[in-house]
């Protein structure tokens, strides 16, 4: 486009509107200003790109019901505000796009280990209905593209992105002792590791836990036998317990070494549409990771040939996949600079932002 491209965005279902004054979701400000997010998410996969295209000419800011825009990005957000804004914004000419990055369109089977683990009936319905309104849908997952393709004809899979400014000089690291094993995520999410407890018990060891996360409390919600069993795991394996800070403060932990697993559950619709950003942060930072075969992890793996992650099938490749690490024979710089590769190729800021403007360029064109 040949004028400035304005997009705005709406995250996290907080609608800059009137009523969420009058009903205390926002503060009377965010009406006139936007409204702000700190979440992880809005960071990502609005902030950093909307840093990257200011560069370039390109306005990406949070919605202002006061201001026109090209096209506004639904992100996290289907509630019916949300789709009450959409209809408004349609009728106005602008590009509506609705951002999934949860699979809420494949009715919710398998097992699920804590409580509303599931996407709900009533998830599945905003989505669907938020799909109908919009002119087009970003799939954050090769795998959610797919199971959007029945619901809409304008679909494209941009991934999440990492951007490197955010992460510490790449240092020199060998393994010395123990080796640390490096996970972050949600405290509810901590049950995968159950995935691998066998393998874990077998090389206590020789390993660390580190675990970056939150408030343990939210193990309250897992169904049985599953805390039972991780608080036996982690009575048996040297751990430390990292409290959450900020993105900066997880990729200064990855600058000092270890090595990232990412073991998944895949027997539920849920884990599938996961995004590859969990294993992006610290291989951004050199870390080699180890990783079931998440479809999102197998894109990663693919582009990577193989190098600086490991994808484990079953236990027996995790065990092989251990020994392996564990040996004098690992090259760690070879596969470090090979996972900082695949990550600066192809799901660096710069790239996945010159991938996301295209996009809306197109629909708004």
């Amino acid at each position: 486009m040949s004028r400035k491209l304005r997009v705005g965005f709406v995250i996290d279902g907080r609608v800059p509107s009137l009523a969420s004054v009058a009903q205390q979701k926002i503060r009377p400000w965010e009406w006139l200003f936007g409204c702000r997010t700190s979440s992880s998410v809005g960071l990502m996969r609005f902030g950093w790109i909307a840093r990257e295209l200011a560069a370039q000419g390109a306005s990406y800011s949070s919605y202002h019901p006061l201001r026109r825009y090209d096209a506004v990005i639904f992100l996290k957000s289907m509630s019916d505000e949300s789709r009450l804004l959409a209809q408004e914004l349609r009728a106005k000419d602008t590009r509506v796009i609705f951002d999934v990055n949860v699979d809420y369109f494949t009715p919710s089977e398998g097992t699920f280990y804590y409580r509303e683990m599931a996407p709900s009936a009533e998830q599945q319905r905003q989505a669907l209905a938020m799909a109908a309104l919009s002119d087009a849908l970003i799939a954050d997952s090769s795998h959610i593209a797919r199971t959007c393709a029945g619901h809409h004809a304008c679909i494209r899979w941009i991934s999440d992105n990492v951007d490197l400014r955010q992460a510490p000089p790449r240092r020199a690291w060998a393994r010395t002792g123990k080796l640390d094993l490096l996970w972050s995520g949600e405290a509810v999410k901590l049950f995968e590791l159950l995935s691998i407890d066998d393998v874990l018990r077998e090389f206590a060891r020789h390993v660390r836990l580190t675990l970056v996360t939150g408030s343990l409390a939210a193990l309250d919600r897992w169904v049985p036998p599953w805390r039972a069993r991780f608080e036996s795991l982690l009575g048996t394996i040297d751990h430390r317990i990292v409290p959450w800070k900020s993105i900066s403060s997880l990729l200064d932990l990855y600058s000092h070494g270890g090595v990232f697993i990412s073991p998944r559950f895949l027997d539920n619709t849920y884990n599938l549409g996961h995004t590859e950003w969990k294993i992006a942060l610290p291989m951004a930072c050199g870390r080699v990771a180890l990783g079931s075969p998440l479809p999102s992890y197998l894109d990663v793996a693919g582009r990577s040939s193989g190098h600086g992650l490991r994808i484990c099938y079953d236990t027996t490749q995790w065990r092989e996949t251990f020994d392996a690490i564990l040996s004098d024979r690992f090259d760690f710089a070879g596969e470090e600079n090979a996972a900082h590769e695949v990550i600066a190729r192809h799901y660096s800021t710069p790239v996945v932002a010159a991938a996301h403007r295209q996009f809306v360029e197109e629909i708004c064109g």
